[in-house]
């Protein structure tokens, strides 16, 4: 292999590859990393992407040590099963069933989810199937759920459109124009690629199946009390500070963090940062969960 691109290999042993099975015989790539032992952390990517978005972190020296670190590629994305069928997609339940094949077969219970963008109504479907007791916590990185008449992204609406074309030009172009259009701090050329190359693992027939999907009820969102923090970058041109900020404010008890200077992937963008608050996150609601616990049992 080139030494350009030899750098895009994984180390021998640095994660777990596995399946999962849906509830409905969709498998699902899973790959675990860092301390198997430790805490669980799900990260559940965006619309077009795969769980190697979250590169940055499965790789941080601070959070391999302290947590179990799981990312899988949600259905009709990455390594995982595509079906050519609406049905597949467009019901809240089968994404639930997904993330919860996924817990399942790794072993973990009450992990934090970390949601980039769409992966954020995949955590409404699992806590609506689940519960809030199912899950620790959860962090919304780039994602809103109220919506208002001036908060639509430009640019999803110009790319979208090309990233469903069968058009094997016209699909590349929209799915680069898409992919840079994340980053107000771009990767290099080599991540890039490699960023790229995952994307367009997922045919634009499955990306035209996945639009569309309805909504979740705003009642039920609105009423949910376990620790939820969102996370938003600055200059994000998909989704709005003002967007994460007023979704956060119609849940109680839920934060928003502003990170500067970063686009819609702070995580990448600006991993320093992101990971030290998805540690101190992480710390204080698996805290809380232990001492919830011990009071379960005392009563």
């Amino acid at each position: 292999m080139p030494d350009a691109f030899s750098s895009l290999l994984p180390p021998p042993h640095e994660y777990r590859a596995s399946i999962a099975v849906s509830s409905d015989g969709v498998k699902i790539a899973v790959r675990c990393w860092g301390n198997r032992r430790g805490p669980p952390i799900v990260f559940i990517h965006g619309f077009a992407q795969s769980g190697l978005a979250f590169i940055r972190q499965v790789r941080d020296a601070r959070l391999a040590d302290k947590y179990h670190l799981i990312t899988y590629d949600l259905r009709g994305h990455g390594a995982s099963d595509k079906p050519v069928d609406r049905a597949a997609y467009q019901t809240g339940r089968l994404w639930a069933d997904d993330l919860r094949a996924v817990s399942i077969a790794v072993e973990v219970k009450r992990p934090v989810l970390v949601a980039w963008s769409f992966g954020g109504r995949v955590v409404w479907d699992y806590l609506e199937e689940h519960g809030e007791t199912s899950v620790a916590g959860a962090q919304l990185v780039g994602s809103s759920w109220y919506k208002r008449a001036g908060w639509e992204s430009a640019v999803s609406a110009a790319s979208l459109p090309l990233m469903l074309d069968s058009d094997l030009p016209t699909n590349i172009a929209g799915t680069a124009a898409f992919l840079a259009s994340c980053f107000a701090i771009p990767p290099s050329p080599d991540e890039f690629a490699h960023m790229l190359a995952y994307n367009m693992v997922q045919p634009p027939e499955v990306r035209r199946l996945i639009t569309g999907r309805p909504q979740q009820s705003d009642k039920f969102i609105s009423s949910l009390t376990l620790p939820l923090a969102f996370v938003v970058g600055e200059k994000d041109l998909h989704c709005f500070p003002q967007a994460s900020r007023a979704s956060a404010g119609r849940i109680r008890g839920a934060t928003t963090l502003e990170m500067p200077n970063v686009g819609h992937a702070p995580f990448f963008e600006d991993a320093p940062t992101f990971n030290a608050q998805l540690d101190a996150f992480a710390e204080r609601v698996f805290l809380r969960g232990s001492t919830s616990d011990i009071r379960s049992e005392r009563a």
